[in-house]
């Protein structure tokens, strides 16, 4: 089983920062890291990711059409084993 993060943000650019990141666990195969544009396609691939242990949902809050914010209680309702918690925005 697979243990993946989940970056949701609608701009591109962020997903070439984490990745950069965190080249190094990447590489040794620690987590696997995906990203989607939308919170309509997090929740896609939150419904889909059944086969893997999602263990964290790095979200933007402020996207077009749905909010991470409002994303958060739906992808809870899909995967309720993952642990949820409303922290502050931070930078990397």
């Amino acid at each position: 089983m697979s243990l993946l993060i989940l970056v949701v943000d609608d701009e591109p650019d962020v997903e070439a920062l984490f990745r950069q990141r965190f080249r190094h666990d990447l590489r040794a195969g620690r987590f696997t890291m995906e990203f989607a544009y939308s919170a309509s396609a997090a929740l896609d691939r939150i419904a889909d990711a059944g086969e893997a242990s999602l263990i964290l949902i790095l979200s933007d809050i402020n996207m077009p059409g749905m909010s991470g914010l409002e994303l958060l209680p739906k992808a809870k309702a899909l995967r309720p084993d993952v642990q949820s918690s409303r922290s502050p925005p931070m930078a990397i």
